[in-house]
């Protein structure tokens, strides 16, 4: 009870103008998107059981970007930096829900192979519904326990952890009680660190490499390897060049006999590489389709 007391003793010092917030909250939903930057891009939805036509939050942060929403319509609101933090006040605003965003710098804590984000969210007014969905960057993990940690990459432990498709993220849901404190923490670290990026990139790179070597200097069978001889493969590249040849032409073409070149031919046919066809006394021959 003591702590109770001396938390809304803390968060009433903090902000005066606490007073004049509704008297509760039926919702206060929060997102938080991280970007690989240790920037936090972060918008609540506050919703009440009544309209009201006052309203009045305290950040703890020094933010940016600030734009304050009812349910369709921006809101003409002041804020101002107060203490280490930023003081919003609307007035004459008539509505049931106010949708706050902004974003922040400096609670990223990086290191060399992995990020530390670190915030607290104080439950100032009495709240039936508190979430809190945290967002990783694209691309990001959250460390892995085996390696650098022996404990859970998030605090409290009880957030639920999932993806919408594109980015993992951390779920905390809770009935809050007046003056609780939500002291966060989440581990997390790059899908691909950037020397495991690189030795992928050199890999690949190899690999291309070695792949049109392969292609641009493998050897190329020789006829010969498949048991045709020196005057069968003048004979085949005679052939090779027209659709049909007579073999007296291929006699010329390649300076042999003609009953060289018709033993060649009674060969190749033999084989079933070539089809010969007797034309009047002379043979037609091609190439033998399969």
């Amino acid at each position: 009870m003591r702590k109770l007391i001396f938390l809304l003793m803390v968060i009433l010092a903090i902000s005066p103008a606490f007073g004049d917030l509704p008297t509760k909250y039926s919702e206060c939903n929060i997102s938080v998107n991280l970007d690989e930057n240790g920037i936090a891009y972060e918008n609540i939805i506050i919703k009440v059981p009544e309209i009201i036509d006052k309203f009045n939050y305290y950040i703890i942060h020094r933010v940016k970007n600030l734009e304050i929403y009812d349910d369709s319509n921006k809101l003409e609101c002041e804020w101002k930096y107060e203490r280490s933090g930023t003081l919003i006040s609307c007035e004459n605003i008539n509505t049931k829900i106010v949708n706050i965003s902004f974003n922040y710098l400096g609670l990223v804590t990086q290191y060399e192979d992995y990020n530390i984000f670190s915030d607290r969210y104080v439950i100032s007014t009495p709240t039936e519904k508190f979430n809190l969905k945290i967002y990783l960057p694209k691309g990001y993990i959250l460390l892995d326990k085996s390696g650098e940690l022996n404990q859970s990459p998030y605090y409290p432990i009880n957030g639920k952890q999932g993806t919408d498709g594109r980015n993992i993220f951390i779920d905390w849901n809770s009935n809050p009680g007046l003056g609780e404190v939500h002291n966060i923490s989440i581990f997390y670290e790059p899908a691909l660190t950037s020397n495991q990026f690189t030795a992928l990139i050199i890999t690949f790179f190899v690999l291309i490499v070695i792949v049109s070597i392969f292609f641009i200097f493998r050897k190329k069978p020789k006829m010969v390897d498949y048991g045709i001889t020196e005057d069968e493969k003048k004979f085949l590249e005679v052939l090779s060049k027209e659709s049909k040849v007579s073999q007296k032409k291929i006699s010329r073409e390649i300076n042999l006999s003609k009953a060289q070149v018709s033993r060649i031919a009674h060969s190749l046919e033999k084989r079933g590489l070539i089809d010969r066809k007797r034309i009047g006394r002379n043979y037609e021959v091609s190439i033998k389709k399969n």
